[in-house]
């Protein structure tokens, strides 16, 4: 033994501390590949020993827990561990616990401990992998606590409002992509628990690094949660809104398929104007608030761009057509059973002129939802003459393409009456030129 062997700085030498022989091996950092090492003579130490290393070198709490994942069986007492001393914990250490949480399906426990080291440990980090896990457990499991926790994390990371910026206008701390069945679960697990606003938050996601074309029905089952959450909350004048962007991002029957598609139907003729004239406005005039235009400002000044990842995506749009569709497909009154049961509520009392009105707040398919209503309170009557109004409302439209087969096989399905059945399938005559669908026939 050397015994005039210098002592390094910043390296833990057990033997300054200990009374038992101890090999000058362990002169080393405390780091996760060298606790392995260290852990075999750390135990060699009487507990009065260990707890003196570990208050002189409080990384050696590393070594502790390695010991607990190892022999402790009571994950309470691990779980109070981590909680108490996760500023000197390795990640690495700290990962394999949050493992075996989720292996047994112990959500609860994994999303408070996440919470707090996230928010209280600034070293602390969780792997892409591990992420993933979490992220399938809590949407298989449908946890509302641990949907909230991965969309302040990974989706709108809270961290970024914590700093204000002037330069950069949206969410930059994404730390990876989540696919897109993983979104479409998460925002069901905010439509499941009325959080209307997080699902708007997924759909803007979305909207940043998807494209509406390429996964339409991705799109399509974010718009329908998104309306389905606001019926939750009994918010119609919300979901009418949301319903008319939702129809006019639907394929109409005497559009083609391969006819260029835009992803909205707001400020389309601004769109032309910039197309035609070979400008391209990062904003107009009706959409600019306060902010927006300070922002600009700061912009011009510092001679920069203002980030926005944005920009120029998911438009699809043409100066020689109108609107086109985003969505190859139709709207059915069974995806979205939350509207029709807000809708029934609504049109329960409501008079013919109330129900023309409120179809022109809304885009025409919304008259699935108004005789499926009416149907529903033993107003099939009323349901027809409804249809027979519509071509008044919107008389640019063909009674074809207006009422859908849908409207008729409600009606028949809620009527007992003879003579009104004859009436609907003499109707439904007329406006097919006497064709019968199978569908509509089997109804009758």
């Amino acid at each position: 033994m050397n015994i005039g062997r210098r002592i390094r700085p910043r390296k833990l030498h057990l033997r300054l501390y200990s009374q038992v022989k101890v090999p000058w091996s362990l002169e080393t950092p405390i780091t996760p590949k060298t606790v392995t090492d260290i852990l075999p003579h750390f135990v060699q130490l009487p507990i009065e020993e260990q707890d003196t290393l570990i208050e002189k070198h409080p990384k050696l709490l590393n070594v502790q827990l390695q010991i607990m994942l190892y022999s402790e069986s009571d994950s309470l007492k691990t779980f109070k561990f981590i909680c108490k001393y996760g500023q000197h914990l390795q990640s690495e250490f700290i990962q394999i616990f949050i493992y075996n949480l989720l292996l047994s399906n112990n959500l609860k426990a994994t999303t408070t401990l996440l919470h707090q080291l996230l928010h209280e440990n600034k070293e602390f980090q969780m792997s892409n992998e591990l992420w993933a896990l979490y992220m399938d457990k809590v949407c298989y499991m449908g946890d509302y606590l641990g949907a909230t926790l991965i969309y302040h994390e990974l989706v709108d990371n809270v961290k970024f409002y914590e700093e204000t910026s002037y330069l950069v206008q949206t969410n930059n701390l994404i730390p990876f992509l989540i696919n897109e069945s993983t979104l479409v679960a998460l925002a069901g697990i905010f439509r499941n628990n009325k959080d209307a606003s997080r699902v708007g938050g997924i759909i803007q996601y979305f909207r940043r690094f998807y494209s509406f074309l390429r996964s339409q029905y991705i799109y399509k089952s974010l718009l329908i949660l998104q309306i389905e959450s606001y019926a939750e909350l009994g918010d119609l004048e919300q979901c009418l809104k949301l319903f008319t962007a939702f129809g006019f991002n639907h394929n109409q029957s005497d559009v083609k398929r391969n006819r260029n598609v835009q992803a909205g139907w707001e400020n389309i003729h601004k769109r032309h104007e910039a197309i035609q004239t070979n400008e391209n406005p990062l904003l107009y005039k009706d959409s600019k608030y306060d902010l927006d235009i300070h922002q600009n400002l700061l912009a011009e000044i510092c001679n920069t761009e203002l980030f926005n990842p944005i920009i120029h995506r998911n438009v699809y749009s043409s100066s020689k057509t109108g609107h086109n569709p985003v969505i190859n497909g139709s709207i059915s009154v069974n995806d979205l059973p939350a509207l029709e049961t807000l809708i029934t509520e609504k049109v329960a009392t409501m008079e013919m002129r109330e129900l023309l009105h409120l179809t022109k707040m809304s885009h025409q398919s919304i008259n699935l939802f108004i005789v499926a209503g009416l149907c529903n309170v033993n107003k099939p009557h009323m349901a027809l003459q409804y249809l027979k109004t519509l071509s008044h409302i919107f008389p640019t439209i063909s009674r074809k393409n207006l009422i859908k087969n849908q409207n008729f096989i409600r009606i028949l399905h809620a009527t007992q009456d003879v003579e009104l059945a004859k009436e609907v399938m003499n109707y439904y005559r007329d406006i097919h030129n006497d064709y019968i669908n199978v569908q509509v026939l089997q109804a009758y």
